[in-house]
């Protein structure tokens, strides 16, 4: 899987460098269901499940028997299109720079852009189409990010309705995985599965697992700082025992694989996140000034070059 991903990328990379990707500008598909906005600033954000726009022509997605019960679901994520926008909104406000931001604006119930190919379509053929178009531009905006910058975070970002109101933190580590950290697991299969494995490729030794997902000077713990609590993160290191909590999809499994990638799924609550336009610039304001403490403590990405 791996090395299909590093193929796939290395064939894409050369073909997207070579055309001419304006910073600023937004691109739609033909139908207005996939939006790409080209940044510049290593950070690529996709939005997966946002979308409103529910066509009548197109049949709703049934292949539950694919994917099992447990795991095929087709509700929106209420709003984190706008908390994207936000977090654009923010960053050019105050750093003059914008992230890349891929966006499906369909409804899940039509296709999943957080799954892979036969459970997000359902074997629709006109959505396979839009499947490989909100693809192809999640790998064309990581492509360009890391030619510029030779690194970039990856940010999946999505909404959770569990009761507990805190930002859930998917670096796709288990609960049990979690647990095993917190008790001083540092084994190369936890490094390897982890979705910032590429940080450990770069400082091996530096910094612990357990520091970097839930230590002081973690993005957890300095969201919680920032009044959203979190977990992973200093003070929730791990979900208790029968915690709903979400671990990390499909897309921040494949696209951290790539190298020089960084980054993790974000699950959003929604009181006091995407409950109100004020709030959810409130955390849009948190989250890019702890994504530029991360991109300064944690990567080698000079941050006086950033947006230009």
């Amino acid at each position: 899987m791996k090395k299909i991903l590093l193929l796939l990328f290395v064939s894409m990379s050369f073909a997207v460098l070579a055309q001419d990707w304006r910073s600023g500008t937004t691109y739609l598909d033909e139908n207005k269901w996939t939006e790409f906005l080209v940044g510049n600033m290593p950070l690529v954000i996709t939005v997966p499940h946002g979308g409103y726009t529910n066509p009548l022509e197109l049949p709703d997605r049934d292949c539950r028997e694919l994917a099992g019960n447990a795991k095929f679901v087709t509700a929106t994520d209420t709003r984190t299109v706008e908390l994207a926008k936000a977090i654009d909104s923010v960053f050019k406000r105050d750093y003059g720079c914008r992230p890349y931001l891929v966006i499906c604006h369909l409804r899940r119930k039509k296709i999943d852009q957080n799954r892979e190919i036969d459970i997000a379509t359902c074997g629709n053929e006109e959505m396979k189409k839009v499947w490989y178009t909100w693809h192809n531009w999640a790998d064309t905006a990581i492509a360009l990010a890391t030619k510029k910058y030779g690194q970039t975070m990856y940010i999946d970002l999505h909404a959770h309705g569990h009761t507990d109101q805190r930002l859930e933190l998917g670096y796709t580590l288990t609960t049990e995985e979690l647990q095993a950290v917190q008790e001083g697991a540092e084994n190369t299969s936890l490094i390897d599965k982890v979705s910032i494995r590429n940080f450990f490729k770069q400082n091996p030794k530096k910094v612990s697992l357990k520091e970097m997902l839930s230590g002081k000077n973690s993005f957890g713990t300095w969201m919680a700082e920032s009044g959203f609590r979190s977990i992973p993160s200093a003070d929730e290191p791990v979900p208790y025992a029968g915690d709903k909590y979400f671990n990390g999809g499909y897309n921040v499994r494949r696209y951290t694989m790539l190298p020089n990638v960084i980054g993790w799924q974000i699950e959003t609550n929604n009181k006091g996140v995407r409950d109100s336009e004020e709030n959810y610039y409130a955390f849009a304001e948190a989250f890019v000034k702890n994504i530029m403490r991360f991109i300064t403590t944690y990567t080698k990405i000079n941050a006086s070059k950033i947006g230009k």
